[in-house]
């Protein structure tokens, strides 16, 4: 397995991914038009035979990153693979200029609010009715 940018030819092995690990749906486009805007902000985790997790970020001022999307196949989590994939994101946020990094979670997501704790995210906000079936979102921060 290894750790590179998205290229288009993911696009079907990224899309069953977020099919299968993540309850919203999203439009393929949204895939590939987020990736032409900022290539190293659409990073993958390349298992030779597909996608096994990726991230899908974006910079929406010179300063402030955000997370759109991570997600890592049930069998590899808590392996390293999202520990890897944020830690490059954020070197990429760096170097790209920014200064703080948002992102929502599902307020029930228990595994996915211990991950970012790791990396320090504050909560800075509640979302109600965020996501499709009606969940709350806590909207995290980070300084880098």
């Amino acid at each position: 397995m290894y750790l590179r940018t998205f290229n288009p030819d993911d696009l079907a092995s990224v899309y069953e991914l977020a099919c299968s690990t993540l309850s919203e749906r999203y439009d393929p486009n949204l895939f590939t038009s987020v990736s032409s805007a900022w290539p190293q902000g659409f990073l993958v985790v390349d298992g030779g035979n597909g996608i096994k997790a990726f991230l899908l970020g974006i910079m929406t001022t010179s300063v402030h990153a955000r997370v759109l999307m991570l997600t890592v196949v049930p069998e590899l989590r808590r392996h390293g693979i999202g520990t890897m994939l944020m830690t490059k994101f954020l070197e990429e946020a760096r170097r790209k200029g920014a200064k703080v990094l948002t992102l929502e979670v599902r307020r029930g997501n228990v595994q996915a609010l211990e991950f970012y704790s790791k990396f320090n995210f504050m909560l800075v906000g509640e979302i109600k009715g965020y996501y499709n079936d009606g969940e709350d979102a806590l909207q995290l921060q980070l300084f880098i």
